[in-house]
């Protein structure tokens, strides 16, 4: 609603309160009749500040803290003596001591100046007249000097010098008389009273008895000197040091709040599994054999497959029913035929290397006999070659060449802190000739003390220490199977002693280094034959060489054990040679007698549904 404006004069009276009119002029308008709106009326204000100036205040503010107390922190470091450690024979881990850098400050100054002043104390002397006078005559008459010489020439003489040498005697005898007493003639006869002899009207004399010789020429005599030889290998010296084995500085870890990588464990070897101990088992054995690649099914009557720890293929024998399943696995125009074995879910791939028929009325018998794809590594698949390396070359570099186009990988696998090492084989040391790569993979893989376990069903070699853990550390060691007696079929034992050995010297041939091998805590005073080969040339395989060769010795026995063979879900499973087996003896005075030994050879036989595995394994006392 618009403000009608008033007419004529309005006096406004500002008292604090709403403004209201006078009149009641106010009206409502329905918008038909145009409304001129005027403009509110102007008014004036006049203000007035009435600020002053304030009062200067001081504000105090105190502090509720006193002075602190002093505090006297004491600290207290108790240090004990380390016990000596045994050295280790790798060496001591020390490095470089780190140099001092010694600062000489001299503080020389500027000498203060000073003045010299040199003041002579001489002074000119009077000039007098020199007056030079000679006290010397002609009163000396010269004369004539005669020189006379009392020498005169000597005669000439002949100077003859006269040599006292002679001849020496070369050919007469060396040997002397001795001296002996020679009875005068006639004879005299003498008695003995431990008195001097006196003679009748002489003094008293002293008898000599002996022969008297006659001047002899000079004899040459043969030099002889006399060498004593002694072995030059030297021996390290333990040291011992108080405070133990050096570590090295790590760098601390840190680790970001934004989610960034962490720094990966090392990965540990996992414990075994436990066997389930009951008074019966039963096992339903499943088995099927397979033709690659088309997986056409054969049956096999009687079937083994068999590995030991120092051959480099898994072995199969095996009956086949009928002729026809023999047509199946004759080799071809491509080559021989492969199949697959499993087993109770445990699978191998082998090749048919051969077989035999032998047929007579009424009966027939086929025979096959494989390998495993390793076998074509060696002869007579693979072919013989020779190789010489003039440059530096690792030992896993080497069996990786040798494995170039092949399909075939090496793997290292880390047991009880072992594996197999790298090293460096200096150029012109690793040479061969006429050899399979099979046969140059061996030696490389026996220099370094390992042995190569094949894959069952892929072309993998597994290269391992032969002995994963030391044969005095195995009760510290993680085993990778555990049989309890409860499983054991049968049990044969056969003692074979070693000679125990604690230390071995192994070295290279033309390069290389050479090492003492010492047992830990022995005193070294047994050693062992020396080992010397041409790819032995760094300390690190040398010592793991020692190492598996001094774990032969001592006494031990060959213990074949034969167990059923259980599925890959249900443990002990399959036991491969190269393996640490605990075996849980309960059938002594019916008590845990818990030993642990190496597999050596394992061997799996199928016959008639009944599956069993044979094990024969290295025990130390």
């Amino acid at each position: 609603m618009p403000y009608p404006p008033p007419q004529g004069s309005v006096d406004f009276e500002f008292s604090g309160t709403p403004y209201v009119r006078s009149t009641a002029a106010v009206a409502n308008f329905d918008g038909s009749v145009a409304i001129a709106f005027a403009p509110p009326p102007g008014l004036m204000i006049s203000q007035q500040a009435l600020w002053q100036t304030a009062l200067t205040s001081e504000r105090t503010q105190q502090s509720r803290f006193g002075n602190t107390v002093p505090i006297e922190t004491l600290r207290t470091q108790s240090s004990q003596q380390g016990n000596p450690l045994n050295p280790s024979p790798f060496g001591v881990l020390w490095g470089k001591v780190p140099e001092l850098e010694q600062q000489l400050v001299i503080s020389h100054g500027t000498a203060p100046q000073k003045r010299n002043n040199s003041e002579g104390r001489w002074t000119q002397p009077p000039a007098a007249d020199e007056h030079r006078a000679s006290g010397w005559d002609q009163s000396i008459q010269a004369k004539e000097l005669t020189r006379i010489d009392d020498w005169k020439q000597a005669p000439e003489k002949d100077n003859d010098n006269a040599s006292l040498f002679q001849s020496v005697d070369l050919y007469n005898s060396t040997s002397r008389k001795p001296a002996a007493y020679v009875l005068p003639q006639p004879p005299i006869s003498f008695v003995f009273q431990e008195s001097l002899y006196s003679a009748s009207g002489t003094p008293a004399a002293w008898f000599r008895f002996g022969a008297i010789e006659p001047n002899t020429a000079i004899q040459p005599r043969d030099t002889r000197q006399r060498s004593t030889y002694s072995s030059n290998r030297t021996q390290d010296e333990p040291v011992i040091i108080p405070w133990g084995e050096g570590r090295k500085q790590k760098d601390n870890d840190y680790t970001g709040k934004y989610g960034g990588e962490t720094q990966p464990e090392d990965p540990k070897k996992p414990q075994p599994k436990q066997p389930d101990i009951r008074e019966s088992y039963l096992l339903m054995n499943t088995i099927s054999v397979v033709i690659l690649p088309d997986r056409t099914p054969i049956e096999l009557k009687d079937l083994e497959i068999s590995l030991d720890i120092d051959s480099f293929s898994w072995e199969l024998t095996g009956e086949l029913w009928g002729a026809s399943s023999l047509a199946l696995v004759e080799p071809d125009e491509n080559g021989t035929k492969q199949i697959e074995v499993d087993i109770n879910g445990w699978k191998w791939v082998f090749m048919v290397e051969r077989y035999t028929s032998r047929r007579q009325f009424g009966q027939e018998q086929y025979s096959i006999y494989g390998t495993s794809r390793t076998q074509l590594l060696a002869a007579p698949y693979a072919p013989q070659r020779s190789k010489s390396s003039a440059s530096n070359i690792n030992a896993k570099q080497a069996i990786s060449e040798e494995l170039s186009n092949t399909g075939f990988t090496a793997q290292y696998p880390s047991l009880n802190s072992y594996s197999t090492p790298d090293w460096i084989i200096p150029g012109g040391s690793f040479s061969y000739q006429n050899e399979t790569p099979m046969k140059v993979i061996a030696r490389l893989t026996s220099t370094a003390g390992s042995v190569i376990i094949p894959a069952r069903d892929s072309d993998t070699l597994n290269i391992q220490p032969r002995y994963p853990a030391s044969p005095w550390k195995w009760n510290d060691a993680t085993m990778d199977k555990i049989i309890p007696a409860s499983l054991m079929i049968s049990l044969n034992a056969s003692w074979r002693p070693e000679p125990e050995y604690n230390a071995v010297y192994v070295s290279g041939t033309h390069a290389g280094v050479a090492v003492n091998v010492k047992r830990q805590g022995s005193a070294g005073d047994e050693p062992a034959p020396d080992i010397l080969e041409d790819w032995l040339t760094e300390t690190q395989v040398n010592t793991e060489r020692g190492r598996n060769e001094l774990a032969k010795g001592g006494n031990q026995s060959i213990t074949t054990i034969e167990i059923p063979l259980t599925d890959s879900n249900t443990a002990p499973g399959l036991v491969e040679p190269g393996q640490l087996v605990e075996v849980r003896d309960s059938l002594l005075n019916g008590t845990n007698n818990n030993w642990r030994a190496l597999c050596l050879a394992t061997s799996i036989g199928a016959s008639g549904g009944k599956v069993t595995q044979r094990l024969e394994l290295e025990r130390h006392y």
